[in-house]
């Protein structure tokens, strides 16, 4: 009688084992994998500091891929909160697409040369929502020949409409100029320009972009 207990018990401690064998490979099996980026960590838009930079040679072949004219109108705004001032500057901007890609502390720069014609025309300016539009009024044109230097104090496309004392660089305005703005009247002579017939007559230089 014992034998036989001595041989029962041997084969339930087997068959235990089996069972905490097959659990355990159950278990393994069941168990989630981890994803593949479950240890990636996206860095912060603002962490630019690691970021490697490339230099980037703009030519006249090229320029028009990364930058484009743009007109910026800033304001001089009042202590009533009315505008006084309209300062329209026209500017080679960088694009939209590669703003987040430029080196902000970069040592870099574009000298540009432009051939444009000015007009002389009136605004139609809102004063409370701080818009204006140029009228078919035109009061004399000029052709002439401007400089612009882009670089990482250039004013940026985003500045449109903003108060201008927050500006102290407009190096990349190829023209720039005052429309002063009378509280009894909602129509003052203002500057413009047909960005489409500015005409590039020289490009040097070049720019930091990430990648």
């Amino acid at each position: 009688m014992s034998e036989m207990k001595r041989w029962i018990t041997i084969l339930l401690a087997a068959a235990l084992g089996l069972s905490l064998c097959a659990c355990g490979k159950k278990n393994e099996t069941e168990a989630p994998a981890p994803t593949e980026d479950a240890d990636i960590t996206t860095p912060a838009p603002e962490a630019r500091r690691d970021l490697r930079y490339r230099r980037e040679e703009i030519t006249a072949e090229n320029w028009d891929r990364y930058f484009e004219l743009a007109e910026v109108p800033l304001y001089s705004i009042t202590s009533a909160e009315v505008i006084a001032q309209v300062y329209d500057n026209y500017c080679v901007v960088l694009r939209d697409e590669y703003v987040p890609y430029i080196n902000p502390e970069g040592d870099y720069r574009v000298d540009f040369e432009f051939a444009f014609d000015v007009y002389v025309n009136t605004l139609d300016v809102d004063t409370r929502h701080y818009t204006y539009r140029h009228t078919d009024d035109l009061l004399y044109a000029t052709a002439t020949t401007k400089t612009a230097v882009f670089d990482r104090f250039a004013l940026y496309k985003s500045a449109y409409g903003a108060d201008q004392s927050e500006h102290k660089n407009y190096s990349n305005a190829f023209f720039s100029g005052w429309a002063t703005i009378h509280p009894d009247s909602k129509v003052w002579s203002g500057f413009y320009i047909d960005l489409s017939a500015v005409r590039l007559v020289s490009v040097q230089g070049s720019i930091e972009l990430a990648g």
